[in-house]
């Protein structure tokens, strides 16, 4: 094996390592009287203030509207790049779509909370933000949070109408 094709195999690991795999986003699909609901877990975010994303324009995470970032490092309001591979931590969103307009609800009031199969409840802690690259069409509501393999019951409440979804984190995503 030559060097070249040795180095391009480091390469492809640590870019594989470091990269969200498709199988890591967990989407489910719901719906209230008004409002239909996609539920994503996936692999932790970089969240920015808006003030933070204008000053240092990145090219992806979130940007929050409302809401304060969670799991990160003490005094901080966002987490940084670098930090997306925290173990045990997932990125909790749930969207909310009017279904009268197709439209995301801007202002809603959001609860989501995981019930482990120990009844343990999460509640995640609610900011309202949007994907950097996807802008405003993206708005959602969640937060990072430590989530442990296992099953899980979620119940999001948008505007009193609550749904129910079930999920699966698996072990070592």
């Amino acid at each position: 094996m030559t060097k070249y094709v040795f180095l391009l195999c480091i390469i492809g690991m640590f870019i594989s390592m470091t990269q969200p795999r498709a199988d890591d986003l967990i989407v489910r699909e719901g719906r209230t009287a008004h409002f239909r609901l996609t539920l994503q877990i996936g692999p932790m975010e970089a969240m920015y203030s808006e003030a933070d994303a204008k000053a240092t324009h990145p090219t992806s995470g979130e940007v929050m509207l409302s809401g304060k970032m969670t799991g990160g490092m003490p005094s901080m309001d966002h987490a940084m790049p670098g930090m997306t591979s925290m173990p045990g931590m997932r990125h909790v969103e749930l969207h909310a779509y009017s279904l009268k307009t197709g439209k995301a609800v801007p202002d809603a009031s959001v609860t989501i909370v995981l019930i482990g199969a120990d009844k343990k409840r999460q509640r995640v802690p609610i900011a309202r933000m949007y994907g950097v690259s996807e802008g405003l069409a993206d708005l959602h509501y969640g937060n990072n949070m430590r989530v442990s393999p296992g099953t899980y019951a979620v119940d999001a409440t948008v505007n009193g109408e609550t749904t129910h979804f079930s999920i699966t984190i698996p072990a070592g995503s």
